[in-house]
């Protein structure tokens, strides 16, 4: 998961770097400190999240959006790359990034806390993947999105993370995504509605949501492949008790674009 980082120090933390990924385009930043400060996803919260879901498999809309980029890849010419490249926004554990490195995707991946980072490391090093195909590094989406160079991935996946951007930053961010994902290629991710426990809990500054109608606008020059409103009691994972109001979104960004 991905979030805002107040007024504190970054680090950069590069696994491998012969596929060209942020290295090029993202400058090493200083080092951060081991249990960061985040609106909306603080230590306690993230914890939670770590208990609730070990175990559990990729995300079904990351795996979505997986098969909607094999199925139109031919038509596409494929990729631009050598080889295809996806984005992991708030990359948690790992397991997405697993996913994709299997399904023959090199993978950029950031996240806020340095012990996802590692916890991804060691999950890519366990399935015996090709971790000279990853680039991690800490940071959130607030803090890279100036740095995402156009046109660059064929899958950007966030996964429950685009609620944890600020209001006041949500734009800058949506738009640094938007041209960073390839003319075909495919997003996949998550927003909170307002009845979300998150949103409700949140002060009005920290946490992002979005009604059926916004999404509509946001997604108006795309071709939606998976839409999903949920709103339910149920539990971050297995663990904790809380209300979701969940909108699932699997999109393929359309040829024209109107961003540049």
């Amino acid at each position: 998961m991905s979030f805002m980082i107040a007024h504190r120090r970054k680090v950069a933390l590069r696994a491998h770097s012969n596929h060209n990924l942020f290295v090029s385009s993202f400058e090493p930043l200083p080092q951060a400190p081991a249990t960061p400060d985040i609106p909306g996803f603080r230590p306690d919260r993230c914890a939670t999240y770590l208990a609730g879901t070990a175990g559990a498999p990729p995300r079904a809309q990351l795996l979505a959006a997986i098969e909607a980029w094999k199925s139109q890849a031919p038509q596409a010419g494929v990729s631009r790359h050598a080889a295809p490249i996806a984005f992991d926004v708030g990359c948690g554990p790992g397991r997405e990034i697993v996913a994709l490195l299997e399904a023959g995707f090199a993978v950029d991946a950031i996240d806020p806390y340095p012990e996802m980072i590692d916890l991804a490391r060691t999950a890519v090093t366990a399935a015996r993947a090709d971790l000279s195909r990853v680039y991690l590094a800490v940071g959130t989406l607030e803090d890279h999105a100036a740095s995402l160079a156009i046109d660059r991935y064929d899958i950007v996946h966030a996964g429950f993370v685009l609620p944890f951007v600020r209001p006041a930053a949500f734009d800058r961010c949506w738009h640094a995504l938007t041209r960073t994902l390839r003319d075909g290629g495919i997003f996949a991710g998550q927003f909170f509605g307002a009845h979300d426990e998150f949103i409700l809990t949140a002060a009005p500054s920290e946490m992002t949501s979005h009604t059926a109608a916004e999404l509509d606008v946001l997604f108006r020059d795309w071709q939606v492949i998976e839409r999903e409103e949920v709103e339910r009691d149920g539990c971050v994972g297995r663990g904790v008790a809380k209300h979701w109001h969940v909108h699932h979104i699997v999109a393929k960004r359309r040829a024209t674009r109107v961003d540049q």
